[in-house]
């Protein structure tokens, strides 16, 4: 079953271990934002997921049309929120080439000039520039027809641009799973309604589900 999920959770809750244990079962890439999952394929011995380094924009893209076009059944995407920073890190160095930018990054009146390198930092009026090409990412995903997982990690101070971003996901998703320690708490499941279960209950699950080919199996 084609199967989108989003894992919610602090740093070090286990949901880069999840993605990997879920994905043992079937052919996945991993496109690793973090730079962090070789460590854990290698400790869970899922060799076979193919990780690809996604720690740059460009090395982004470059790894979701190739995760895309593959005959990879998932697309994990880990994290979510670094993808942000790594776009916000794209915007920001492409305006220090151009030493100037324009007011939410659309050509009117006078750009600003970028007077010290060193000290520019995006501004809220670049944010809506980030947000769609975190939103056209995400769509290019859930249009691939593949099952997907996407990683997030909560944060205290959420502007109205993230907000929507994380509505958003949380509208295309099957499954919100809010991890942490060893309980996993079921936001949203339009397959079973669980509720909550541990953490091994979970993988189980989800593997369950992408391995079937129908609702019945899982049931």
């Amino acid at each position: 079953m084609i199967t989108k999920v989003l894992l919610v959770g602090e740093p070090g809750a286990g949901k880069t271990h999840t993605c990997v244990e879920i994905c043992k079962v079937t052919k996945a890439v991993l496109l690793d934002v973090d730079g962090g999952a070789e460590p854990i394929i290698q400790k869970l011995g899922a060799e076979d997921i193919e990780r690809i380094d996604a720690t740059s924009y460009s090395k982004f893209i470059k790894g979701l049309k190739q995760a895309v076009s593959s005959d990879a059944d998932v697309i994990i995407v880990d994290s979510m929120t670094e993808l942000k920073e790594v776009i916000k890190r794209h915007i920001k160095s492409k305006i220090l080439q151009k030493g100037e930018f324009y007011i939410g990054g659309i050509e009117r009146d006078e750009p600003k000039k970028v007077s010290d390198p060193d000290l520019f930092l995006v501004t809220w009026e670049l944010f809506p520039v980030i947000y769609d090409k975190l939103r056209d990412i995400i769509r290019s995903i859930n249009s691939a027809g593949k099952s997907a997982i996407f990683t997030y990690h909560p944060q205290t101070k959420v502007s109205k641009g993230e907000a929507n971003i994380l509505l958003e996901l949380k509208r295309i998703v099957d499954i919100v799973a809010e991890i942490s320690e060893d309980t996993v708490i079921l936001k949203k499941d339009r397959i079973l309604n669980l509720g909550s279960i541990t953490q091994e209950e979970f993988i189980d699950y989800i593997k369950k589900i992408i391995s079937a080919e129908n609702i019945k199996e899982v049931e």
